[in-house]
């Protein structure tokens, strides 16, 4: 992801800084960065991202051997956790390719723990995911939902297709209304985290964009649509940056009456399906 580097202007006056203790390393956190030792780059993003990947998986449901979950998605960062740490009897994962490949991937820590798995492939706002009714027991959709650029609810229907009564869902998305968010509105700018027009890679293909970025309250707002209840819904960290330069969003919201909860970079919520989806085209998401 690329962030802008908005600052204060000289016409909000500053308040005492907020002071940020740097993130503590967990066993988990720990776990995590060692499956992602393998490769410089991938421990890199695993270090910018561990705050999230920790919460995520402090957030998931723990599973059972006859537990089946699905990460969307799936990288094999906090992939391995979900069977050996949590307890799922089976993981799949998923991520954008041909519909009906499936890629076996395997993965090995840096103290010889091993884990493997298959991804399935398909689109998932266009293909039936390759699973029966009420097949699995959690789902998470994690950084995937700013993706969609054509029907989402299509991708949130299948999830509900898929997912057994009772069974969870995990969404993390990034926040709009985050200090950052609200700092660049202020300030004049696009609110989006990453909204740039992207160039071609050198074989041609094209990394997604975030097509649009959500409010917390939209989320929770999509899980119902979608026959979920709503368990969890907050906000932190979605990446590691210098985020300090937004302390004065806060009081200045405070000073002028605005609601201060759900601010900070990520949403994290969790529903239980209770029923069929409610609304398949929501007007607040769909003209």
């Amino acid at each position: 992801m690329r962030f802008f580097p908005w600052r204060r202007t000289q016409t909000t006056p500053p308040d005492e800084p907020i002071r940020r203790k740097p993130p503590r390393m967990t066993e988990m956190g720990r776990y995590i960065l060692d499956y992602c030792s393998h490769s410089a780059d991938a421990e890199q993003y695993a270090r910018e991202h561990l705050e999230r990947f920790v919460r995520t998986l402090e957030l998931t449901p723990r599973g059972s051997s006859e537990g089946r979950v699905l990460e969307m998605g799936a990288y094999m960062q906090i992939t391995p956790a979900l069977h050996h740490r949590l307890g799922y009897g089976e993981v799949r994962g998923s991520d954008l390719g041909p519909a009906g490949k499936v890629v076996h991937k395997q993965a090995r820590s840096a103290n010889g723990e091993e884990f493997e798995c298959d991804i399935d492939l398909f689109n998932a706002e266009r293909d039936p995911f390759p699973y029966l009714d009420e097949y699995l027991t959690t789902v998470l959709c994690c950084e995937l939902l700013e993706h969609l650029n054509e029907d989402p609810m299509r991708m949130m229907s299948e999830i509900n297709r898929v997912t057994k009564p009772g069974g969870r869902l995990l969404m993390t998305t990034p926040n709009i209304c985050s200090t950052r968010g609200v700092a660049a509105i202020l300030t004049g700018f696009q609110p989006q985290q990453f909204s740039q027009y992207l160039r071609r890679n050198e074989d041609g293909t094209l990394d997604p964009k975030h097509s649009r970025e959500y409010a917390p309250r939209e989320l929770a707002d999509l899980l119902r649509d979608s026959g979920y209840d709503v368990e969890t819904l907050e906000t932190g960290p979605c990446g590691s940056r210098d985020l300090e330069k937004f302390d004065w969003v806060l009081p200045f919201l405070k000073r002028n009456g605005y609601p201060t909860d759900l601010r900070d970079e990520g949403i994290y919520a969790v529903g239980r399906k209770v029923g069929p989806v409610r609304e398949r085209f929501p007007s607040w998401l769909y003209a």
